[in-house]
């Protein structure tokens, strides 16, 4: 009887080890961060047909209308615009939208503030990304977005939001005769090649709540926004189409008079010369 009693007490103080050493083991967590909202950048990349948008550069543009061809030429000094109300959209069709998303997209040469007359100038600026802060984590199949400003902020200058300020020379104190935002501005000068060249000036604007439109890009694919991916939407923006009008020579001046004319040049931004060029997204 000895003799087993010795050798069980042998099994009960190996297992008695085995479980300390066990139970000692350090045992490593490790800690994912949540995933969270995240942002992503919108390019709008300003082309003139194939080649690269430039200002004070000259271009060569085909018109063809009722009266026959004509050869013109463009040289631009100002394309400037209000990019608003970003909303992404998710596969199922819900929006989620974005807030404060008001942004200027810019390229141009030097601006008078208020013609000069303090001899104050707007500087030189080419601005063609936008970051879009504060997007709900998730997958998206598309973006919308406005050219323009919502009738809300645009009646009132007061109110703030985003980038919005009348102090960047996108607003106007004689819009349809109230103080508004100009939605677009597209200005330069023209050149009818003919025997005896002719040139003029052209100011191309819009700004009244009618213009105020939304446009609809829709992704090849999914991408994913969220803190752990950086995802990117590249947009295709041809100055050529915005040009686009039947009789460009005789209508150089379209603003808050021209009001048909006005929403021809909407049309020309949203249905013509804003398009999709990639989107896509990866993990950090």
């Amino acid at each position: 009887m000895k003799t087993n009693i010795i050798r069980n007490s042998g099994i009960y103080t190996m297992a008695a080890v085995a479980l300390i050493a066990v139970s000692c083991e350090k045992t490593e967590y490790v800690e994912t961060e949540p995933v969270r909202e995240g942002e992503t950048i919108i390019v709008f990349d300003a082309r003139y047909g194939d080649s690269d948008f430039e200002l004070n550069k000259v271009y060569d543009y085909k018109l063809t209308n009722p009266d026959g061809e004509f050869n013109l030429q463009y040289k631009f000094t100002r394309l400037r615009y209000w990019v608003s109300s970003v909303k992404f959209i998710k596969s199922d069709g819900s929006e989620v939208a974005v807030p404060d998303s008001y942004y200027l997209v810019e390229e141009n040469n030097e601006i008078p503030v208020q013609d000069g007359t303090h001899g104050k100038v707007y500087p030189a600026n080419k601005r063609e990304e936008v970051t879009v802060k504060g997007v709900p984590a998730g997958d998206y199949t598309g973006v919308k977005f406005s050219i323009g400003v919502e009738p809300k902020y645009n009646d009132n200058l007061t109110l703030r939001t985003g980038e919005l300020n009348p102090l960047n020379g996108m607003a106007s104190d004689n819009w349809m005769w109230f103080t508004s935002y100009i939605f677009t501005s597209l200005s330069g000068e023209m050149t009818w090649v003919k025997e005896t060249p002719e040139s003029k000036t052209f100011f191309w604007e819009t700004g009244s709540n009618e213009q105020y439109s939304e446009k609809t890009i829709t992704f090849e694919s999914p991408i994913t926004i969220n803190s752990q991916a950086v995802s990117n939407v590249e947009l295709d923006v041809d100055v050529q189409q915005l040009i686009d009008f039947e009789y460009p020579w005789n209508n150089s001046a379209i603003g808050a008079t021209t009001p048909e004319l006005m929403d021809e040049l909407t049309a020309n931004y949203l249905e013509k010369a804003i398009s999709l060029r990639t989107a896509s997204s990866t993990t950090k």
